[in-house]
């Protein structure tokens, strides 16, 4: 009976060392969150102690399984180890549950996390020496199309603060060879027609007009006295182009307009006027 005890105290010695040894080798691994966004920084520590030439690997794998972190860290003589990790760096694609597995030789140790990859994260970049986030972009291009605008709108300011008036409404043929500007623009002391050609009428026209009894008679036609001024000329000009101009009128009033327009271009210019008169009284 003795011998028996002593043979079950001597298997207690020999196993129960070795028990303690096992259950006191807290060997595990820690993460700060569960939850990462890209550029987050993922800090990872925990106690592996008796391993061998005291390095650890701690590996990181994708939801597929891939492999997108490694790294070699040491062990310090109580069993301790820490890392930082940036999450996203080296192009971690997609969104899912990742692990970290801590290893020496063989799997010690996992843990897991979720890392979001998706647009809606966009925080500056830490691994990028470049990076604009999407609300960046948003103003940026909101800058720029209220710049355009703003250089558009006083390009056309004029066009757009000018009122519009009766013959805008018109579909008036005037409106195609400028028409409007000669006959119903506001009248300064300058000539109506002041970027006209140069008038062709002369000395030499009047004279062989009187010749052939073809000299008009300009103030009758404009009608008007031959001591009128030159703003009873224009003033008397204005309100028969109104009232003679084609778009007014359906009879042969281009021809009569051509007449208005001659006469006007004499009477309206003092040199041609004054040539005009000398030949005028010997009608």
């Amino acid at each position: 009976m003795k011998e028996i005890y002593l043979l079950i105290f001597l298997f207690l010695i020999l196993i129960l060392p070795s028990t303690n040894l096992s259950f006191s080798d807290k060997i595990g691994i820690n993460i700060d969150n569960t939850f990462y966004e890209k550029s987050d920084i993922i800090s990872i520590w925990g106690l592996a102690p008796n391993v061998a030439q005291n390095l650890v690997f701690i590996t990181i794998k994708d939801s597929d399984g891939e492999i997108v972190w490694t790294e070699k860290i040491l062990v310090d003589n109580e069993g301790n180890f820490s890392t930082l990790v940036i999450a996203g760096m080296n192009g971690w694609l997609k969104s899912g549950t990742y692990e970290i597995l801590l290893e020496s030789g063989e799997v010690i140790g996992s843990v897991t996390f979720f890392y979001d990859s998706g647009p809606q994260v966009n925080p500056p970049s830490a691994v990028e020496e470049f990076y604009i986030t999407q609300e960046d972009l948003v103003l940026t291009f909101t800058i720029c199309i209220v710049v355009v605008a703003g250089i558009f709108a006083y390009l056309a300011r004029n066009i757009i603060l000018r009122k519009k008036t009766k013959y805008d409404e018109l579909n008036l043929d005037s409106k195609k060879n400028r028409d409007y500007e000669k006959y119903h623009s506001d009248w300064t002391e300058e000539e109506i027609f002041g970027d006209r050609k140069k008038s062709s009428t002369n000395k030499k026209e009047f004279n062989d007009m009187l010749k052939n009894k073809t000299l008009p008679n300009y103030y009758e036609i404009l009608g008007i006295n031959q001591s009128a001024t030159l703003s009873q000329i224009k003033e008397k000009f204005r309100l028969l182009a109104k009232e003679w101009h084609p778009d007014k009128r359906k009879d042969s009033s281009e021809e009569k307009m051509t007449e208005i327009n001659k006469a006007y271009e004499v009477l309206s210019n003092q040199k041609l006027r004054d040539e005009y008169d000398k030949y005028y009284k010997l009608l």
